[in-house]
């Protein structure tokens, strides 16, 4: 049976940044590239497990927390860095994920990891550690997620995320232009009939308003 990899036994990289309570990091701007923000985390891997169900309520492993909260600061440190680069990270935005996980021996899932990742980059500030590289992760629009074997874990593991605020997309038409579209659909169904125009728009209007009252 061989043991999981602990932090102390991966090597750091002599440039990686030290963290307070969380794991070493590298952090790069890569806008020419597509990504907003590459991190490199020097720390173990670890599997999103199964909620535990107790008489006292349903709770995640301490182990699992714990990680979490090291991630999570890493990934708040990651941020703090890029801030302090310029860039304004806006936590709101969809967002694009590419995650590669380097490792000697897959321990676990590949959605089961990535989750972990998930949940640490939504840990909100005023908590601890507090990354809020998104603030829910129904924002991950696109993710891709890579397994790359390595021969040596304490040499080589490594987790790297690539990251990239995607353009928000509004679904909604605004009012104004919601009201000239329905003129038109009118118009262009009537033709120059006015009587027949003037009921279209009454009937359209009835509709509006029985949509409001089932909606109330």
């Amino acid at each position: 049976m061989t043991r999981r990899i602990l932090a102390e036994d991966i090597h750091v990289p002599s440039f990686a940044h030290d963290v307070p309570g969380g794991y070493p990091v590298q952090v790069e701007t890569s806008p020419g590239l597509g990504w907003d923000m590459v991190i490199h985390v020097f720390g173990p891997h670890m599997s999103s497990p199964r909620p535990r169900v107790t008489s006292r309520g349903t709770f995640m492993p301490a182990d699992y927390r714990k990680h979490c909260e090291r991630l999570g600061a890493s990934l708040a440190y990651a941020r703090g860095l890029v801030e302090a680069d310029g860039l304004r990270w806006r936590s709101d935005a969809p967002m694009r994920l590419d995650l590669a996980f380097w490792g000697e021996r897959q321990c676990g899932d590949l959605d089961n990891l990535s989750k972990t990742v998930m949940d640490a980059g939504q840990l909100h500030r005023g908590e601890k550690p507090g990354a809020e590289l998104w603030a829910n992760d129904r924002q991950i629009r696109s993710l891709s997620v890579d397994w790359i074997d390595v021969e040596d874990d304490a040499a080589w593991c490594q987790l790297v995320i690539r990251v990239r605020m995607l353009q928000t997309r509004e679904a909604d038409i605004p009012i104004a232009a919601a009201r000239m579209t329905r003129k038109r659909v009118v118009e262009a169904r009537t033709g120059d009939d006015p009587p027949k125009r003037a009921k279209a728009q009454e009937g359209a209007t009835k509709a509006r308003q029985r949509t409001r009252k089932g909606k109330a």
